[in-house]
């Protein structure tokens, strides 16, 4: 650990430091078991703050002040004159000399920044709800616009095939648990009138065990693309909305972020047709497939989740959940789940021509 090579102004901030962190007995305690010292081999003084100096005196002439201090800050790291002291000389948490970076692709996330975004998305994700003559099936999707959803084909296909009616399907907004422990039931949407915007479905590929050599072919991307009845992005959010609370919006498709392996990854979900949950791994990316079309990660997922937006720690949109490992032996424990990059996606729509559907 390098010398501190104090002058002056500094030596006097540390020894009062020092001193409001420790009386002469804990200074004794803290010397003897974190650093193997005793105080009486440097001071046999009867004034403390002499007692201090000349501690102080012997660990700058022998080169040890930086280990005094990381050893008073271990054992008094609540103490605010310690930690002002490290931050002057480059000595507080972040610095490079006592601290390291262990995965480089695990970022270091603005408090502030993360929980107002987390905020946002919340409103912009709603559960569905489809009635079938075999029972309710459920689903995540979330706004890309004013009133146009995305989740997965398999979620919306018996509508789509025209096996459901549209009139069964319902979008539950602001369908989560408050800090109450109440369940705020939020607010239901129905498709409009002309609901189908496009779609992809999945692949038969996706239903065989890994390993697999053969890839799904770039229009076979698992999503469904729906306009609802009342443009719920542009309504406040919330079981029972103040008028004059902002809109709900909606999430902003950008120009995708690339999935790199090892990188974090979160996805707000409705697992098992629960309220609102989020699931993280901060090094959750496995990767994608060779062309791009699938891409693999450790993040957890349960039935229910189908059709949820997978996210980057800046709350960027990478990907459309659709599915995990597809080996059910019960002797097998799963090894991944599986999305979509948005890029695959927003490539598709393009050469479609209609990219603009994404608000």
């Amino acid at each position: 650990m390098p010398s501190l090579d104090l002058k002056g102004q500094q030596l006097e901030l540390l020894s009062e430091a020092l001193r409001d962190a420790f009386p002469p007995q804990r200074l004794r305690e803290m010397m003897k078991f974190k650093l193997g010292k005793r105080v009486d081999d440097y001071s046999l003084g009867s004034d403390y703050k002499e007692i201090i100096f000349e501690v102080m005196q012997s660990s700058e002439a022998e080169g040890w002040t930086a280990e005094l201090l990381v050893a008073a800050r271990q054992s008094n790291p609540g103490n605010a004159l310690l930690q002002a002291f490290a931050q002057v000389v480059s000595l507080a948490s972040s610095t490079p000399e006592l601290e390291r970076t262990i995965k480089e692709k695990s970022p270091y996330l603005d408090v502030e920044i993360f929980r107002t975004r987390l905020g946002e998305i919340e409103a912009q994700i709603c559960r569905i709800e489809i009635d079938t003559p075999r029972g309710t099936v459920f689903g995540t999707g979330f706004l890309l616009g004013p009133d146009v959803v995305m989740t997965n084909h398999h979620v919306m296909d018996r509508v789509i095939s025209g096996q459901v009616p549209p009139s069964a399907v319902a979008f539950r907004f602001d369908y989560r648990r408050r800090a109450s422990n109440v369940i705020s039931q939020g607010t239901v949407f129905k498709m409009a009138a002309e609901w189908l915007v496009d779609f992809s479905p999945p692949s038969a590929l996706d239903l065989k065990p890994g390993p697999r050599t053969e890839m799904p072919a770039p229009n076979e991307l698992d999503y469904a693309i729906v306009r609802l009845d009342g443009a719920p992005g542009t309504k406040a959010a919330g079981e029972k909305p103040d008028p004059n609370a902002p809109p709900r919006g909606w999430i902003k498709a950008g120009a995708p972020a690339a999935l790199q392996a090892g990188a974090p990854l979160l996805i707000m979900q409705h697992p098992d047709s629960a309220p609102l949950k989020l699931a993280m791994d901060m090094s959750g990316v496995i990767g994608p497939n060779a062309n791009g079309t699938r891409v693999t990660y450790t993040v957890n997922t349960e039935g229910g989740s189908s059709g949820a937006p997978c996210f980057n720690t800046d709350w960027e949109l990478v990907a459309l959940h659709h599915s995990g490992d597809p080996n059910f032996d019960p002797d097998h424990k799963p090894e991944y789940n599986e999305g979509i990059p948005l890029a695959a996606i927003v490539a598709l729509l393009t050469e479609r021509g209609k990219q603009n559907q994404l608000g």
